[in-house]
């Protein structure tokens, strides 16, 4: 049954019995002679025992099912349902076209119709009327003049007042789709991207993607009023993936789509001295360059790789045991930027340390002395020192913090020797190094007031022993004269009237020069 409508005894009609809040309905009585000032009705338009003579129109201002009633004088009451439906605006989308077109899509599911007005800032503009329907778009219409204009849209149920409000959105027309740009693609995690690209208001976007190349693109989903989107559901370890955003005419179905930017399928495995960084992704020639991004604790650095088909990097400028973390940023021309994963490995070094080799022992009253040389591309967290006594095996004798050592137990009495070891900072253990034994010295005095010594190898440097130099002194500690050597036995038999009690001592001099002497 239409308008209008008739309560359920038939004594009055109202206009309206269903519409939008704030709904006004006008009431008339179809009984002659009743709801006059000489014989007035009683309404109640809420069912709420609110009433009021002779009152035939009324204004619902909330949204609800109600009950009118008419009260009659002499027969009763009357009454008819009145609904009053929520007022939501409908959300719709503007789709901009070329040569100052547009169409419309409705994004609602509150009503059963919805009519569109292009052009609600002028008179006499045609309306469409569209049944809701998922994703339903209307047809295509061509502003004149070129501009700004307002369009707006309003739900509308079936059997019901067509008052519900519109919603209305300002639209600027365009003579052609500016193209879009992607800026910035980040990897976030393993499974999901987040994109950031320059778009225009009232246009349609179509995000396709293709994986492992940057050819065979498919539609990943549409974008419309925003400018950045994450994408989840990838497989950013196995896989690289190229995206595009095409802005997307309705009214002549033509795509134009921006430029292209693609993820890396980005590792970095740590090997002895090196940190080998790889990477896999489309070859385009868009790209300018690399940037490998550093972070070493709360050191971080950038390392520039300026060959655009560049697929890999060895970082050595590492230290052992340290964790790193790498990001590959690929620039691209126009100042694009795809940022990959993160990828953090643990620096190591298993190459055998040098040993320690040369040696240099010095006997003094306080004990013998020990020093030694460092080979500067190994750091020791400290020195082994180990000595034999006699015929003893070696066996540890104590830790040594620098090259320098001191044995204050030391006695010529006895036949002492040391090697020294260590372990770098890289826990390695240093190849096996030589045995120092410091030089023990005798002497023999015969009949005939001369003086035989003898005395022990050296053999604390790796490449030996250039020659002995006996020294010889007097009482006061003054150097009286020196004799070179090869050998390790000497024979002072020369007179000295001057100097009847003198002390030797026997200097060892390494073949490599920068040595100290071993004495």
């Amino acid at each position: 049954m239409g308008q209008p409508y008739t309560s359920r005894l038939g004594r009055f009609q109202v206009d309206q019995k269903k519409g939008c809040v704030p709904l006004t309905i006008t009431l008339t009585n179809l009984l002659v002679g009743d709801c006059s000032p000489g014989k007035p009705c009683v309404m109640d338009y809420e069912g709420n025992n609110t009433q009021a003579q002779n009152t035939f129109t009324h204004t619902y201002t909330t949204a609800g099912t109600f009950k009118l009633s008419v009260i009659y004088q002499s027969i009763g009451a009357d009454d008819i349902t009145i609904t009053v439906d929520p007022n939501p605006q409908p959300n719709f989308e503007i789709y901009a076209c070329a040569a100052s077109k547009a169409s419309i899509k409705v994004v609602d599911n509150n009503y059963d119709q919805y009519v569109i007005n292009f052009n609600s800032d002028q008179d006499n503009v045609p309306e469409y009327t569209l049944p809701f329907s998922n994703n339903i778009i209307t047809p295509s219409y061509t502003y004149v003049p070129a501009g700004t204009h307002v369009a707006s849209v309003r739900g509308r149920r079936l059997n019901s007042a067509d008052n519900c409000t519109a919603k209305t959105q300002s639209f600027t027309t365009l003579a052609v789709l500016p193209i879009p740009t992607l800026n910035t693609l980040t990897s976030l995690d393993a499974t999901s991207v987040k994109l950031d690209f320059s778009t225009a208001t009232h246009v349609s976007y179509r995000l396709e993607i293709a994986v492992n190349n940057s050819t065979t693109y498919q539609l990943l989903q549409s974008v419309y009023g925003t400018n950045t989107a994450t994408l989840t559901g990838l497989k950013l370890d196995n896989n690289f993936y190229c995206f595009r955003l095409g802005a997307y005419d309705p009214c002549n179905n033509i795509t134009t789509y921006s430029n292209q930017m693609c993820t890396s399928l980005f590792t970095a495995t740590a090997q002895s001295d090196v940190n080998k960084i790889a990477w896999l992704t489309a070859a385009t020639p868009f790209i300018s360059s690399y940037s490998l991004n550093v972070k070493q604790g709360n050191i971080s650095s950038s390392i520039p790789i300026n060959n655009p088909a560049a697929t890999s990097y060895n970082d050595t400028n590492i230290t052992c045991r340290l964790n790193y973390c790498y990001t590959l940023v690929t620039n691209y021309s126009g100042g694009g930027k795809s940022t990959s994963l993160e990828k953090c490995v643990t620096s190591f070094s298993n190459k055998v340390p040098t040993g320690i080799t040369d040696v240099t022992a010095i006997v003094r009253a306080g004990g013998a002395e020990l020093s030694w040389t460092q080979d500067p591309k190994f750091t020791p967290i400290n020195y082994g020192v180990q000595r034999s006594a006699g015929t003893n095996p070696l066996s540890f004798f104590t830790v040594a913090t620098t090259t320098k050592m001191t044995d204050a137990s030391y006695a010529t009495a006895e036949k002492y020797c040391y090697q020294i070891g260590y372990t770098d900072k890289c826990g390695n253990i240093a190849a096996t190094g030589s045995i120092a034994c410091p030089i023990r010295l005798e002497g023999i005095l015969d009949k005939k007031n001369a003086i035989s010594l003898t005395w022990s190898s050296y053999h604390g440097w790796k490449n030996g022993t250039k020659n002995y130099v006996v020294q010889k002194y007097n009482l006061q500690g003054a150097l009286i004269k020196t004799f070179a050597t090869t050998d390790t036995t000497f024979m002072d038999d020369q007179p000295d009237a001057a100097n009847q009690l003198v002390r030797y001592s026997i200097e060892a001099v390494a073949n490599d020069p920068g040595l100290t002497a071993s004495i």
